[in-house]
């Protein structure tokens, strides 16, 4: 990144600070009476300290430093759990301590590992209510803060090495301290209170007790899960079920990839795989996956498994759940139909650690989920298969790309894709700039151009900043000829960023690209006509409005 760049970027944080102090003035607000709270807790011998494992903190965020070789700086270690307690911040709802964890991240502008904090509480959702979260610098000096997303109008008092702030409804929010810079970020997830004994007894008086797995709190050690043709059931993870996947296969190179082969892993699953993924629904239907529980990956090598993977699935329901450093896809739907996924958390350091990768999948919603990893985040294709990819919604979703894209239509369009919304989500942060006409926060981009793309629509969405494009239509792929992609629409989007959006087709006239653009923000100036801070190229059929 040049040094123009880079004074920009210091301009850029100034601005954006400015601007959420002065809209939103710190305001710390009377606390509710006897406000009512529990939090997330993890069992010690799950979550510790990277003290306790004899490892500093550089040394830690240097383990996925880009100057090592791929898979070394991907791969997995057995010495650290992928949750362990924040070396940054201690945390208090009102005077009331809450523990703060953390996870390993990686952070594309400086290419290097980076650390993401967080701590999850539940509320009384039915309620009104009021708290004031504390957050304290424990390693390092706090000096200003301010709370992403800007919808949540959150403003912050700073004093002493401490950020407060008052919360009055549930929600994901993210606070960026000492600048927004992004080594020290922290999340709180206020969500739904619950009770894990009522809920267990009201899925077993509706399914039957032989149809509740119950997994307890704890560490659970497996190679893999596999469930192949399940129906009727719920698999509940409890608060505290900590489930460890284990490092089989030592993958150094690409080659290495090749040399391991799981016989039955072929017929179980529709995707191609020839290893199982860590958790595997194949041929399922009527399954309920609930719970506060950790899918961990940590020990895992580059591409040893992937994640979460769903394929030829019908009616499933994923809550609550946490899926940390998958070395491959985080979470997979392919050839599914009626899933619904709500409050799942994805972090991640890896290469090719894609978030939520939903492909050929029909009536698919993600509702109030975060993701942080180094890849994509929140994705829709299409590949090879009997199925195309339609009626698919995202809603409420926060992002934090460290390395290529964060919502939109990314890849392979195989076959069609048709009526996908992305409404009121966030983008933090997205750093990478390494082919800007095939990465940006919202996007919809071609490369593989067998089917069509129709009906995508971008609305009530903020980015914070993006260190290249925010919006980008791209048809990547040099040779496509009759390939559409059409209604697209981009609604009430505002948006930092350090390079103008593209619209763009390729040199064949037998291509289609319409897009709208109503209402769009940038740098906190209305755009209502083309001109120097939107590139449109060839084929693009583009409407302001």
């Amino acid at each position: 990144m040049t040094e123009l760049i880079k004074f920009f970027m210091t301009i850029f944080t100034s601005i954006s600070i400015f601007f959420s102090a002065t809209f939103f003035p710190a305001e710390i607000k009377p606390e509710t009476e006897n406000f009512d709270f529990t939090y997330l807790q993890y069992p010690e011998e799950a979550v510790f300290s990277l003290e306790k494992a004899g490892v500093s903190v550089e040394d830690f965020k240097a383990r996925v430093d880009a100057d090592l070789p791929e898979y070394v700086q991907s791969g997995g270690y057995d010495d650290v759990n992928g949750i362990f307690i924040s070396p940054y911040y201690s945390a208090k709802i009102g005077d009331k301590e809450i523990p703060v964890y953390a996870s390993m991240v990686f952070n594309r502008a400086d290419d290097t590992g980076d650390i993401h904090s967080f701590s999850e509480i539940y509320v009384d959702t039915n309620e009104e209510f009021c708290f004031t979260i504390s957050l304290t610098g424990t390693s390092f000096e706090l000096k200003n803060a301010i709370v992403l997303p800007e919808k949540h109008g959150v403003g912050t008092e700073c004093k002493n090495g401490t950020a407060r702030a008052s919360i009055t409804k549930p929600g994901i929010y993210t606070f960026l301290v000492n600048g927004a810079q992004q080594h020290y970020g922290f999340t709180l997830f206020a969500r739904e209170k619950f009770d894990e004994e009522k809920e267990i007894a009201e899925y077993i008086e509706q399914y039957g007790k032989e149809n509740v797995i119950i997994c307890d709190p704890g560490v659970h050690n497996f190679d893999y899960l596999n469930y192949v043709g399940m129906e009727n059931k719920v698999l509940y993870l409890k608060q505290g079920a900590y489930l460890m996947a284990n490092h089989r296969y030592d993958i150094m190179s690409a080659e290495d990839e090749n040399l391991y082969f799981e016989e039955s892993a072929p017929s179980d699953n529709a995707i191609g795989l020839t290893r199982y993924p860590f958790v595997n629904f194949y041929r399922c239907k009527n399954i309920k996956i609930t719970g506060k529980g950790v899918i961990d990956m940590t020990r895992l090598d580059r591409r040893e498994r992937r994640g979460m993977v769903f394929t030829d699935c019908e009616n499933i329901s994923l809550d609550g759940i946490k899926i940390i450093n998958s070395p491959e896809w985080s979470l997979i739907s392919y050839c599914c139909k009626n899933i619904d996924i709500k409050d799942v958390d994805i972090l991640g350091h890896r290469g090719n650690c894609d978030g939520f990768a939903i492909c050929n999948s029909h009536n698919v919603t993600v509702d109030n989920c975060f993701a942080r990893v180094a890849d994509d985040t929140f994705e829709v294709k299409a590949l090879g298969g009997k199925m195309d990819s339609n009626n698919i919604t995202f809603t409420n979703c926060i992002a934090w790309g460290g390395y290529a894209r964060c919502f939109g239509i990314t890849g392979e369009v195989c076959k069609k894709i048709s009526n996908v919304t992305f409404r009121d989500c966030a983008v933090v942060y997205r750093d990478a700039v390494w082919d800007n006409n095939r990465i940006g926060s919202l996007v919809v981009v071609a490369e593989i151009c067998e089917g069509s793309i129709d009906g995508i629509v971008f609305e009530n969405i903020e980015i914070f900043r993006d260190e290249g494009r925010p919006i980008l239509v791209k048809i990547y792929d040099e040779e496509a000829e009759n390939f559409e992609i059409k209604n697209v629409v981009y609604k009430n989007i505002s948006y930092t960023s350090y390079m103008t959006p593209k619209i763009d087709g390729t040199d064949s006239n037998a291509n289609t690209l319409q897009v709208t653009l109503e209402n769009i923000t940038s740098n906190n100036k209305k755009i209502s006509k083309p001109g120097l801070r939107f590139e449109v190229g060839r084929n693009s059929d583009v409407t302001f409005r």
